[in-house]
């Protein structure tokens, strides 16, 4: 389909994202992702234009998607800034899907300088849950970046205790990973 008839299935696809059945639009994210960079303006219309948080969530699913089946190809600026916006949204399962694409798209070598600043910025948030998946995200990239950020926040009087322990937790993988 993505090679014959991608004109014909790619709005079916985007339309199979609104369905209410969760094994119907997880389908259709992982089909949108064998079809390429191809699809990414078409999903960020579909993010910009929808009010529906699952469908929100679904476009940025299906950048990891797309990443996963075509891991050389680099995203457009304006994917990596819907990701960035994405962060701040109200629903807490469309910012937590962008933290995770930022986090996937952190391993990524061509990605990387992009993403990198985004996560550590995220780690000033007042949302834990959103620092403690920068956190878990950002401990798997060697980085004196990354070195710099636990260092600060670790030092930080005003840095939560829980997170003090992600940190701890989080600098011993990097100690085992990169012997920093």
């Amino acid at each position: 389909m993505s090679e014959n008839y991608f004109d014909e299935a790619l709005p079916r696809l985007l339309a199979l994202l609104n369905d209410p059945d969760p094994t119907i639009y997880r389908t259709a994210v992982k089909g949108l992702g064998v079809f390429g960079h191809g699809v990414l303006f078409p999903l960020l219309d579909l993010y910009d234009k929808t009010d529906n948080g699952t469908v929100k969530a679904c476009c940025i699913k299906a950048f990891v998607q797309v990443a996963v089946n075509f891991p050389d190809a680099v995203f457009p600026e304006q994917a990596i800034q819907a990701l960035k916006l994405a962060l701040d949204d109200i629903n807490p399962v469309v910012s937590q899907s962008a933290l995770m694409t930022l986090g996937y798209f952190s391993k990524q070598e061509h990605e990387k300088e992009r993403v990198i600043p985004i996560l550590i910025q995220v780690c000033n948030s007042t949302n834990i849950a959103h620092v403690q998946s920068a956190v878990m995200s950002l401990a798997e990239i060697d980085s004196t970046e990354v070195d710099q950020c636990f260092e600060r926040m670790i030092n930080h009087d005003s840095t939560d205790v829980l997170i003090k322990e992600i940190l701890e937790a989080s600098m011993s993988r990097r100690q085992s990973l990169f012997g920093n």
